[in-house]
């Protein structure tokens, strides 16, 4: 009868432990469960949205005799490099999302 209790009391803490383990496991679940129908319902949330998001035709000044070098996308912005003569020498970034002029770098000789 001793053996028994005892081996009862040693079964406490291998019990608690599976009884918080088994409670982990269903919170963890319930998290996925959770975040997949969030997905499902929401379209995918803010990563659907720049593809969704458009825009019409737009005009993007070029200066007259320039010409598109080379492009290249960063994050939701596209990078134009110009050439083809000395005032040429331009670099446009445009937002992808709008098409909007976001700036322009100018390469100027060194003047050292």
């Amino acid at each position: 009868m001793q053996a028994a209790r005892a081996d009862t009391r040693n079964m406490k803490p291998l019990i608690a432990l599976v009884i918080i383990m088994s409670v982990l496991i269903v919170a963890g679940l319930v998290v996925v469960v959770v975040t997949i129908a969030n997905r499902v319902v929401g379209g995918g949330g803010a990563a659907a949205t720049p593809a969704a998001a458009g825009f019409a035709a737009v005009d993007l000044p070029v200066p007259a005799g320039c010409q598109v070098m080379e492009t290249t996308t960063a994050d939701d912005r596209l990078i134009l490099r110009l050439g083809s003569g000395e005032r040429c020498n331009q670099i446009l970034i445009v937002d992808m999302a709008t098409g909007r002029l976001l700036g322009t770098l100018r390469l100027v000789p060194n003047a050292q």
